[in-house]
């Protein structure tokens, strides 16, 4: 047994001594050419690069910087070992470490990844989880680069790509000249949506990464599926740093290349810009524009879908409990537009409502066995003017539960 030791301990010094005479070293899969050369082909376009470069020389001259990510679950970190594994909080650190001063202590993060949500409801969302949890030492209190990760989200969404271009174009029109990226995620069977998205990066002359463009052709070739998919869905932990790589190509590529005059974003939209100004109700917040009646939906449902970057989706909510009345949650204005989220799951103790519009049922919701708690988006309104309109949402089986995660208006 001390023999075989003894020649196993020989045989490594051996190999050392033929490394370190050699001047030879082992490359890692990170730094072999069809790995670089799968970061570059992730580069779908560099985009106009004047704002980011802006950003890059606010950060390396000490400024405060906020980075934010908004998408489904791969952006909130699924599928990864530990949420520092996840493409986000990777993304933050070599930022960090790129273009940070003072150990990259002046770059934030602000991640509102939720899983098996469309746009819809990250429009919904943004301005209280992006915006909202800017940390106070940014100046401006905005982010200054927005990483948008819809592309496994959006099938069938209701609004037909708007609220995605609408988002994309109220981040653009913000004060601080924030740079807009476009991440493009795959699925295991290489299912996305780029071909319809990137119409709206290329309107915009936007940066737009693709981890589809770079690896999928790789996989099984020179990396495993099962080593970059934890499951259909989700990358592993390699996958997220993958993600991540790939970002960063593209953010390097743009800070290496000339600068860019700024983008002239009065274009016209692609898919539409019409739920641009969407005003959000949540259970714990009020708009002096909308009269809000709760009935019968007093409480706030403390198992609504959480998750790790943003804690309890939405603050609180609109929940009907079984004790509770059986009337509706009223809520009257002016507006054209109208989303309501809602709580689908496979619990039987939850049951169906029915929306209604000035009086008329436009929309019945109810979930069902492939559901798990995740906030849907129905759109009930989709009108071109303004006008006084009454929502309702009423619960139609007495002794059943019912959450609305939030309602937006435009």
């Amino acid at each position: 047994m001390k023999v075989k030791r003894w020649a196993a301990l020989l045989s490594v010094l051996v190999l050392l001594c033929v490394t370190a005479a050699t001047g030879e070293t082992k490359q890692t899969m990170f730094e072999k050419e069809w790995y670089l050369q799968g970061l570059k082909d992730s580069v779908m376009s560099r985009g106009n690069n004047a704002r980011l470069k802006n950003v890059i020389a606010r950060a390396q001259s000490g400024e405060e910087i906020t980075l934010a990510t908004i998408g489904g679950s791969i952006t909130e970190g699924a599928g990864a070992t530990t949420y520092k594994d996840c493409w986000a909080a990777r993304f933050q650190r070599e930022f960090q470490k790129a273009y940070g001063t003072e150990a990259g202590n002046n770059i934030y993060l602000v991640n509102a990844g939720v899983g098996g949500t469309p746009s819809p409801f990250g429009y919904m969302r943004y301005q209280r989880e992006i915006v909202g949890r800017v940390p106070a030492r940014d100046a401006d209190g905005l982010p200054d680069i927005v990483v948008i990760e819809f592309s496994v989200n959006d099938w069938q969404e209701p609004t037909n790509h708007r609220c995605y271009e609408s988002m994309v174009k109220e981040i653009l029109d913000a004060p601080n000249e924030p740079a807009v990226i476009l991440l493009f995620a795959v699925f295991r069977n290489g299912f996305n949506l780029q071909d319809e998205l990137k119409r709206i990066g290329k309107n915009y002359d936007l940066m737009m990464v693709s981890v589809k463009d770079g690896f999928y052709d790789l996989f099984d070739k020179k990396i495993k599926k099962d080593g970059f998919f934890s499951d259909e869905y989700h990358p592993t932990s390699l996958g997220h740093r993958i993600y991540m790589e790939c970002l960063m190509q593209g953010i390097r590529d743009a800070a290496e290349a000339e600068t860019d005059a700024m983008p002239e974003l009065d274009v016209k939209p692609v898919y539409g810009t019409d739920f641009l100004g969407l005003k959000t109700i949540f259970g714990d917040t009020e708009n002096s524009a909308f009269t809000v009646d709760r009935g019968g939906f007093t409480g706030s449902d403390s198992g609504s879908y959480r998750n790790g970057p943003v804690g309890q989706v939405c603050g609180k909510n609109f929940y009907h409990d079984v004790k509770d009345p059986m009337d509706p949650l009223t809520v009257k204005g002016v507006f054209r537009k109208c989303l309501v989220a809602w709580k689908a799951t496979n619990n039987k103790a939850f049951g169906a409502a029915e929306i209604l519009i000035d009086g008329k049922v436009v929309r019945i919701v109810r979930g069902g066995n492939d559901k798990w708690g995740q906030s849907e988006v129905a759109l009930v309104l989709d009108g071109k003017e303004a006008a006084e309109h009454t929502l309702e949402i009423r619960v139609t089986e007495e002794g059943k539960k019912f959450t609305v995660t939030a309602i937006s208006l435009q």
